[in-house]
């Protein structure tokens, strides 16, 4: 009997036992228990045989990101997953090494985080705003739908949409502006608003000043000059001259003031001067601000006279005498003072560089009148 040698059969169990076991990996893995808050996933499951610990997760079945692998073989499993997006759907999915290493995944799994309690920014945190001007804020309600929030401001005035209008001020004020979530009252932000008042504005008035005395005569009188403050705030001021005879008080001072500039005439020569006077205030506009002083000193009047001496009449009936004066010698003469009671007189009325020619008659008790004295010259110098 022949026989035939027939091709022996190929063997494939091996094959598919670890397809079998790729394939069923599913069935060991229990179910997802997941627990959320608004920023984490608490995740647990069971596995059928030890294995080790990870999941994939992302907001999208495309996951993208892994936790830390712990690779120690369990049959318990569980992980937190922290730096979540509040109220955000996300795609999470078991990862399980046995312990031959065969690596088998689970089901896809979709959880939403919580929205957490209702949390309310303003934006600017901090601002600083002119007396008087505005500024707009603006208010963030996060994890809720009703995102409207009422405002508030301890100075000033603020409406409905966030804009601050400062208050009217002369110091700096701190301001602060508060938005209250309407849908939970007790949650709300503040900001804080410096409004700077204006600065100090100097204002000097008059900016000159004219003085005049005569040489070696006594000083004028002072004149006032008026400091003020036209802006904000408070304007302290200095005073301070340039010149020896100029001087101003009081030195130092708080606006509004009154300044008194006076002028001292002491020795000076004939002549005009020019001295300032300058007033400064640190901070504020118009700062420094001068005085121009002009002084004129004349010259002073000298005082000529001329003094006239003579006997007395040999009548024992006189009772006064007078005076003449002329410009030419022999006359005319002119009357320059009578019933002069002395043997003396000053004529005060005389001008320099003039020569004048003088008689004295004698005045008796009943009237009558002497001829004239011998002719007297002065020449004034």
């Amino acid at each position: 009997m022949l026989r035939r040698h027939l091709p022996s059969p190929v063997l494939a169990i091996c094959l598919s036992t670890l397809f079998l076991g790729s394939l069923s990996g599913q069935t060991w893995i229990g179910p997802l228990n997941i627990t959320t808050s608004d920023t984490t996933a608490t995740l647990s499951w069971t596995t059928a045989v030890p294995a080790d610990t990870q999941v994939k997760y992302g907001t999208t079945g495309n996951y993208g990101t892994r936790n830390v692998l712990n690779p120690a073989l369990a049959s318990a499993h569980s992980v937190t997953l922290t730096k979540l997006g509040t109220n955000t759907q996300y795609h999470v999915r078991v990862l399980a090494h046995d312990s031959a290493g065969v690596l088998v995944t689970g089901l896809d799994y979709v959880f939403t985080t919580t929205a957490g309690p209702i949390k309310v920014t303003v934006s600017p945190g901090s601002a600083t705003v002119t007396s008087g001007g505005t500024q707009q804020f603006s208010a963030q309600v996060a994890n809720t739908s009703n995102t409207a929030v009422t405002w508030s401001a301890t100075a000033g005035s603020i409406n409905s949409t966030g804009l601050f209008t400062a208050p009217t001020v002369t110091t700096d004020t701190t301001v602060t502006v508060k938005a209250v979530s309407t849908a939970d009252s007790s949650k709300s932000a503040t900001a804080t608003a410096t409004v700077k008042a204006p600065a100090p504005v100097l204002a000097v008035n008059p900016r000159t000043l004219t003085f005049s005395g005569q040489q070696g005569g006594s000083n004028p009188a002072p004149n006032s000059v008026s400091i003020g403050n036209t802006g904000g705030g408070t304007l302290n001021f200095s005073v301070a001259s340039d010149a020896a005879w100029l001087s101003a008080g009081p030195a130092s001072g708080t606006a509004p003031a009154s300044l008194q500039v006076a002028a001292s005439i002491g020795s000076l020569s004939a002549g005009t001067y020019t001295g300032h006077i300058t007033v400064s205030a640190a901070g504020a506009t118009g700062s420094p601000a001068t005085i121009t002083v002009t002084l004129t000193v004349t010259a002073a009047v000298l005082s000529h006279s001329v003094a006239l001496n003579w006997n007395a009449s040999t009548s024992s009936d006189v009772v006064s005498y007078s005076a003449y004066r002329g410009s030419t010698p022999g006359g005319p003469y002119a009357l320059v003072a009578s019933a002069i009671s002395g043997l003396s007189y000053a004529d005060m009325s005389v001008q320099a560089g003039v020569t004048y020619y003088y008689v004295v008659t004698a005045t008796s008790s009943n009237g009558q009148e002497s001829v004239d004295s011998n002719e007297a010259k002065a020449s004034v110098p």
